[in-house]
């Protein structure tokens, strides 16, 4: 059985200014990861539409055949008829969902980027269709699953996993202050980060000299330090990389997640968060609900519910080196039976299976 994977999120070569091919964090955390996972019979690269069926061009341009197509954020105009067509010629089609484009808010930039008003050939409104089409639905949360029943009646969880082996366990005594940090990309939010506006500009402690950490940043995108309302002196940042090297980046002590609550929000998953344990760093997390979630399944970790708690469980990290640690070594061992290896396995179950 030959696979293909297709993936939106992913920057092919001949599109890259450098030549070469790029994950995005999402189309990583799906299906990049996985590569390993589901043999040695994948084909990865561009879809491409061949009479009656499917083929995927790979780096090299070279066409190949596959029997199973996995894809992810396609939202072309015209797809839903070829996957039709491609399913009666007995090509099966995954549709790998990971965010709730329909609950977007409209200062995010994807919005008007998959609003039909907007773009007229790749829009939410075909995306719908495609999954709808499609002969399995893959989804990273519960809240994503519940949304895809009501389109597909094959739908499938698959929580988000990490590969724990690529997070080095963050020391707690190589940095002379306390370092606050947040990974992340500020290209395509929701005004997240503002969520900490009112905590961290007057947020201090009198025993700890306090400073900060974004890591993923990039010169066309909003400052991390003007999102939240720091000075930027006071913020040290790191470019944004390549999933392969993003686990190095993981160099604060204590890790923030802050996220409005709203719909698209909900369907976010908790990735951020095992990548804060996979490194031993305690976190603070919003209180939405695959958050809230992770917290109750480890039994750990710090969930906000309002201005006052972020500044409580900040404080109360930020005051001891021993309960950073201690926090930051028991998240470590968690975040094991959230490990790719697992994550992987469930796909060769659901690849076997078909």
């Amino acid at each position: 059985m030959r696979i293909g994977i297709v993936s939106g999120d992913r920057i092919n070569p001949a599109k890259s200014p450098d030549g070469q091919a790029h994950w995005g964090g999402a189309g990583w955390v799906r299906l990049g990861q996985y590569l390993p996972y589901f043999g040695n019979d994948v084909v990865l690269g561009t879809l491409v539409w061949h009479y009656t069926q499917f083929k995927v061009m790979d780096d090299f341009r070279e066409m190949h055949d596959v029997d199973v197509v996995i894809m992810q954020r396609l939202m072309h105009d015209g797809l839903t008829n070829h996957i039709n067509l491609a399913k009666r010629a007995g090509q099966v089609i995954i549709n790998d969902v990971d965010d709730w484009y329909w609950g977007l808010d409209p200062n995010n930039n994807a919005w008007k980027a998959s609003h039909p008003q907007y773009n007229k050939k790749e829009n939410v409104n075909f995306y719908k269709s495609i999954i709808s089409a499609s002969s399995l639905v893959t989804t990273s949360t519960p809240f994503l699953f519940e949304k895809m029943k009501v389109w597909n009646k094959n739908v499938l969880l698959l929580p988000n996993t990490v590969k724990t082996k690529a997070f080095k366990k963050h020391d707690h005594t190589i940095n002379e202050d306390v370092v606050i940090g947040w990974a992340g990309s500020t290209a395509h939010r929701s005004n997240d980060l503002q969520v900490l506006s009112g905590v961290l500009p007057s947020f201090n402690n009198t025993t700890t000299q306090i400073s900060y950490l974004h890591a993923g940043h990039h010169d066309t995108s909003p400052h991390f330090a003007d999102e939240i309302g720091l000075p930027k002196e006071k913020v040290k940042t790191l470019p944004i990389c390549d999933p392969e090297k993003y686990p190095e980046m993981f160099q604060m002590d204590i890790g923030i997640a802050p996220l409005r609550d709203f719909p698209f929000n909900h369907a976010k998953s908790e990735i951020k968060l095992l990548e804060y344990s996979a490194s031993g760093i305690p976190w603070v997390a919003s209180a939405l609900p695959s958050y809230k979630s992770l917290a109750k399944e480890f039994g750990m970790g710090r969930i906000a519910k309002n201005p006052h708690q972020w500044t409580q469980h900040l404080n109360a990290l930020v005051s001891s080196r021993e309960l950073r640690k201690e926090e930051g070594e028991r998240l470590y061992e968690l975040v094991k039976k959230r490990d790719v290896a697992i994550g992987g396995q469930k796909w060769k179950e659901v690849l076997s299976s078909l």
